[in-house]
């Protein structure tokens, strides 16, 4: 009798060690894409310029990726970066540094925090850059990804030469997408990006 309960029991056991081998199996991955990209780009991110502060960018243009050569281009025919203007009313006044009080100085008494705002510039630029694809197979939350390093230029406010890095996610039938960060003299930016595949247009 004993014998045939511990019988039962490593049968038992051995079924649910089983199903736990089943449950731990890790799910089925995207599969990574084979053909090059054509993309319509856009993005938004932060940018830090000299002599102008940080404000947020928002990149417009095209991206293409080429899976043969390992090599990410993109091309932004609208590059851009909305900042606090200097536009201020000597009317209305911070009394506090980094504070959001704002005095009406006339008649010395509160009023709303955008007084005191120097309003929004909004510089227009272009840029393209031209990378090289590290890594061509990078397992993030189940998505297959491409780390990137490389070269670019910006038209103007400022004109430089940058540097890139950045991961980009390209997986058959779904979104693109990725994060990006540049460096040049007297420009910094970083932030997201999403390209619409334009093959699907055809």
């Amino acid at each position: 009798m004993r014998c045939r309960l511990l019988i039962l029991t490593c049968l038992l056991y051995a079924g649910g060690a089983e199903a736990v081998r089943i449950q731990d199996m890790e799910p089925e991955q995207i599969p990574k894409r084979q053909q090059d990209g054509y993309y319509a780009a856009m993005g938004v991110g932060f940018v830090n310029l000299d002599g102008q502060g940080v404000g947020v960018r928002a990149p417009l243009g095209f991206k293409f990726v080429s899976n043969r050569f390992r090599l990410i281009g993109s091309a932004n025919l609208l590059d851009l970066s909305f900042l606090e203007g200097d536009n201020r009313d000597t009317r209305y006044y911070r009394p506090f540094v980094n504070s959001t009080l704002c005095i009406d100085r006339n008649y010395n008494y509160r009023v709303p925090n955008y007084r005191c705002s120097g309003g929004t510039d909004v510089l227009i630029s272009a840029s393209a850059d031209l990378a090289y694809i590290i890594a061509d197979e990078v397992w993030i939350a189940n998505q297959p990804g491409k780390i990137f390093a490389g070269v670019g230029y910006r038209h103007t406010k400022p004109q430089t030469a940058y540097g890139t890095i950045g991961v980009f996610f390209d997986p058959p039938d779904k979104s693109a997408g990725g994060f990006k960060f540049m460096f040049g003299e007297g420009y910094v930016a970083l932030g997201l990006l999403w390209g619409f595949d334009l093959r699907r247009l055809f």
